[in-house]
Parts: structure tokens; sequence; C-alpha cells
């Protein structure tokens, strides 16, 4: 019985201690940089992307004649 009980003593310990190291990662990670970008080159990447979906879109409604240009 008091083996098990020590058992359960370490095992909470690791888990405060696990708990104790994601505490300082949250803080340290949340700076203002998200995916290592600051907010205007994630805008701009984002602007990006929606052009470049909508050329191929375009691109591929008018290969598959689905719009005809005038």
């Amino acid at each position: 019985m008091g083996n098990m009980m020590d058992d359960l003593r370490q095992q909470a310990l690791v888990e405060q201690i696990e708990s104790e190291d994601i505490d300082k990662y949250a803080a340290r990670a949340s700076s203002e940089k998200i995916f290592g970008m600051t907010a205007p080159e994630r805008m701009f990447v984002s602007i990006g992307c929606f052009l470049m979906t909508s050329l191929v879109g375009f691109l591929l409604l008018l290969l598959t004649d689905k719009i005809a240009l005038p």
C-alpha cells in the first residue's frame, strides 16, 4: 500500500513539473509573431494566396469552357 502511495506522489510531482514547463513555453510563445511573421507580413501572404486562388479558378473555368471571354 505504501509503495502505491509513493508512486502516486511521484506521478503527481512529474505532472506538476511538466505543467510548469508548458506555462513557461506558453509565456514565451505569446509574442506578436505567429508563424514567424508579423501582422503586415501575414496580411501580404493572405492577399497573395487569395489572388492566386482567384487566378487559378478563373483559368480553370476558362479552360473547361464554363465561361467565355467576350
